[in-house]
């Protein structure tokens, strides 16, 4: 009865909004945004003071934006390197005003301008609207990750979980980096309820830069994606505080008298304890994260500036289990499992991170960069669990509201015990530096890390049925799985990269290439990698509306630790460095709809894949087998409109269509899927306001995403083809904006102290899908098995206040 009401709920408020759509209450306001120069301005942010809305120039630095009439409007017009530039207007309805502007470059490090103009050349980054990330009605409390899983070619079936698969990869196959430093995440998480907080700070972003594939060599040594995160050196004072039933968060910034001195500063805290309830498992839950972050700079000079990021996290997870009712399979062939637990769980994660900056501007063109860095994990995951089962056959489901389970067909129990610890140690010094020509932009880099791991592991499960002992042996008892081990990795890494882009105007437009080769040399393989990457593009068309890419290259992804170890927590001496020949071809393609922008990206793709390190999937946990070698391909392509389908606001859809295959040496099956062979999926990002009364706003996000394929936890890989449900979620949100920009909207007085304040009512799983993270398998008297699914949260609400001072 409540998911009707919640479904009628929606229809009404979709009907209100559509019918109050009709009565038209903005003006247009049009104009180009242009240097000093005269030269236009692409992608430009303009947006509204008062409110979180606004649109982009195109490549002519031309823009189109309605805006509420009847009332002054601040407009802000911002891009990175520039100073900002505010205008007020004040419309009538149904008018249309020019708005032209010119902005002045600022003083800055030389570095984020030719990074912006590196990417405005090679095309094959893609840009985040940080201001996005905020509205996201997501379990994450505003993450990049939830937003990143809305994109074309990212697949994620865990609303838990901060990781994320991209183009057939793992999840391990993804770099991202903070200010130019790589970043590492838990290493013995299991499930998405442990991971906590994604390491990212959203409060602290200046922009967002993402690759699906085709990167550049700059970008590391991973397979599948790369995400640039940049911390904002701020120029004002800003404070924010945010709370939610999931957790709460502050951050502050601002600047010296003098402007030499910055700091940028965020806390954190999360809890999923409200949201756990909604999971199958009953039981207690104590889940506690929490992190802080700050980055700060000193300028010496306009040519010298020294900065430091520094970020502390710690993470604690208890679960006492109590009682398990699963009920599953198809209407006239339901089991259902039910079992009393004992025992519990404690997980401890604690990391530090820490890194020195020296940016060096010697000329206008010019930049060199300094960085030591550090990162320290400490992890501890200890459980000891007992389950006693019973699995019985649904006879009669739903007569008389009652199920007859009177047909036991399994009895027995399993007990998991598990002292895993983990400690690692990352130094790292690395030195990157580039040069603008008139036509070209010079790239160069050098890293040198060292890697220090201590891994002691010891977990068993066992396991009865019947009172029989699995594997069943008349003499002895065994164990259904041990794994015990210890390890110390004490190694180095060398690399280096060189990269050139040229940029070419030509009749038919401008001809953009960027070619570079990077280096890799591991001490514990002794095996030196090169990876040369080219990709070129186009920029095209009447109105240089339209932009086509091609970008072909070797990745090499020498292994880290995880890696080296087998199913049983043995170390594989011998491993081979995976690799991935990348071919990327695609387009954009930008015009007017609805006198509106809009921009079409479509990129297809393959991926020749060899010496792979085969693996598997528990939850989230990605268990390699070392001993063993695959060869491989993926290929696909990707779909995305994005635009205003709504006035000042960039919503956007995506779809994808994937394969990704491998064929492992010896074992006689020839190709089968690999574990994120996900075929198929759609996903969408939807914002709505009231005219006239955008401080009455809806955010929304949607996916369709078929299974991946699955299996028994350590069978033979040929034997995990099975396929999940397909992952399916909606999540909306609903945000009265009280104060915007200083402005209070309510007639209460308390609200002067703000600079904004928000609040916002968020739906988890607004159609209350029964999502699958696992299976845990279960035998009958006949020691046939049955996969009993692992159901991800249910429909969950969330109540969020946040203010801005």
């Amino acid at each position: 009865m409540y998911k009707a009401l919640i479904i009628i709920t929606t229809y009404l408020l979709l009907f209100l909004n559509l019918t109050v759509n009709g009565q038209t209450s903005n003006g247009t306001l049009f104009g180009a945004v242009t240097d000093e120069n005269g030269i236009p301005l692409e992608m430009v942010n303009v947006s509204l003071m008062d409110y979180q809305f606004g649109t982009t120039t195109d490549r002519k630095g031309e823009y189109l934006l309605r805006i509420p009439s009847g009332r002054k409007i601040e407009v802000a017009y911002s891009l990175l390197g520039y100073e900002i530039e505010k205008r007020t207007f004040e419309l009538t309805s149904n008018e249309l005003r020019e708005g032209s502007v010119q902005l002045i470059l600022k003083n800055q490090s030389i570095d984020e301008i030719l990074v912006t103009r590196s990417k405005q050349r090679s095309g094959n980054m893609v840009e985040i609207d940080t201001r996005a990330i905020d509205n996201l009605p997501g379990v994450g409390i505003g993450t990049v990750e939830d937003i990143l899983k809305t994109l074309p070619g990212v697949t994620s079936n865990n609303e838990l979980s901060n990781q994320y698969s991209v183009r057939g990869g793992s999840f391990d196959e993804n770099m991202v980096y903070v200010n130019d430093i790589e970043i590492y995440r838990p290493y013995l998480v299991r499930a998405g309820q442990q991971e906590g907080l994604s390491f990212v700070n959203t409060d602290m972003v200046s922009s967002i830069n993402f690759s699906s594939g085709g990167f550049d060599a700059k970008y590391g040594d991973k397979m599948s994606s790369v995400l640039d995160i940049r911390y904002r050196r701020p120029n004002s004072f800003s404070a924010s505080v945010s709370a939610s039933l999931l957790g709460a968060k502050a951050h502050v910034q601002n600047k010296s008298k003098n402007n030499k001195f910055t700091y940028n500063m965020g806390l954190r805290y999360k809890t999923f304890r409200y949201l756990l309830g909604s999971l199958q498992e009953k039981g207690y839950y104590n889940p506690a994260f929490v992190d802080y972050q700050g980055y700060f700079t000193y300028r010496f000079s306009p040519k010298i500036e020294l900065g430091f990021l520094a970020t502390t996290s710690f993470n604690r997870y208890q679960f006492i289990p109590r009682s398990r009712e699963t009920v599953t399979g198809p209407w006239n062939n339901q089991k259902k499992l039910s079992v009393a637990f004992e025992g519990q769980e404690i997980d401890r994660y604690r990391t530090l991170t820490g890194a020195l900056s020296l940016d060096i501007n010697p000329t206008q063109n010019a930049f060199l960069k300094f960085i030591a860095s550090s990162f320290v994990t400490n992890e501890q995951e200890t459980y000891d669990i007992k389950g006693y089962y019973l699995l019985n056959q649904v006879l009669d489901n739903g007569k008389n509201g009652i199920d007859d389970s009177s047909m036991v067909i399994g009895i027995g129990s399993y007990h998991e015990f598990g002292r895993n610890y983990f400690d690692a140690r990352v130094l790292s010094f690395t030195h990157k530096g580039g040069i603008n020509f008139e036509n070209n932009y010079l790239q160069w880099g050098i890293k040198v890390k060292s890697e220090f791991v201590k891994d002691k592991m010891n977990e068993w499960e066992h396991r009865d049925s019947a009172g029989y002992s699995l594997p069943y042996s008349p003499e002895n008892v065994y164990l259904y799985y041990s794994a015990k081990n210890y390890f110390e990795l004490a190694e180095q890494r060398y690399t280096a990269y060189i990269q050139d882009s040229y940029t070419y105007p030509t009749s038919i437009g401008d001809l953009n290439f960027t070619g570079g080769v990077r280096a890799n040399y591991w001490t514990y393989t002794d095996h030196l990698t090169v990876s040369p990457r080219f990709s070129a593009s186009l920029l095209t068309g009447v109105k240089r509306e339209i932009i086509g890419r091609l970008s072909v290259g070797w990745y090499h992804q020498p292994p880290f630790y995880r890696e080296l170890k087998n199913l049983y927590g043995q170390i594989n001496p011998d491993i081979q460095t995976p690799k991935s020949f990348h071919t990327v071809a695609g387009f954009d393609y930008s015009f007017m709809g609805w006198d509106r922008p809009f921009r079409l990206t479509f990129e297809t793709y393959y991926k020749s894949l060899k010496n792979l390190i085969p693996y598997q999937i528990e939850n989230v946990r990605l268990r390699y087998l070392s001993d063993k070698i695959s060869h491989g391909y993926t290929y696909g392509a990707d779909l995305k409109i994005n635009g205003e389908f709504v006035s000042g606001t960039q919503s956007w859809l995506s779809m994808s269509l994937m394969k990704s295959a491998e064929d492992i040496e010896g074992d006689g099956h020839g190709y089968i899927p690999r574990p994120t062979d996900q075929r198929f999926k759609f996903s969408l990002y939807f914002q709505d306001y009231l005219p006239g009364l955008p401080e009455y706003q809806m955010h929304m996000t949607g996916h369709l995403i078929t299974g991946s394929p699955f299996g028994m936890p350590r069978s033979e890989r040929y034997t995990q083809i099975n396929r999940m449900q397909p992952y399916r979620r909606v999540d909306i949100g609903f945000m009265r904006s009280i104060v915007t920009n200083g402005k209070n909207l309510s007639d209460a007085k308390f609200f002067n102290r703000f600079e904004a304040f928000d609040i916002s009512l968020n739906i988890f799983n607004l159609l209350d899908f029964k999502n699958t993270s696992s299976y845990i398998f279960i035998p009958d008297f006949m020691e046939r098995y049955y996969a009993i699914p692992n159901y991800l949260t249910g429909i969950t609400f969330d109540l969020r206040i946040s203010a801005r001072f």
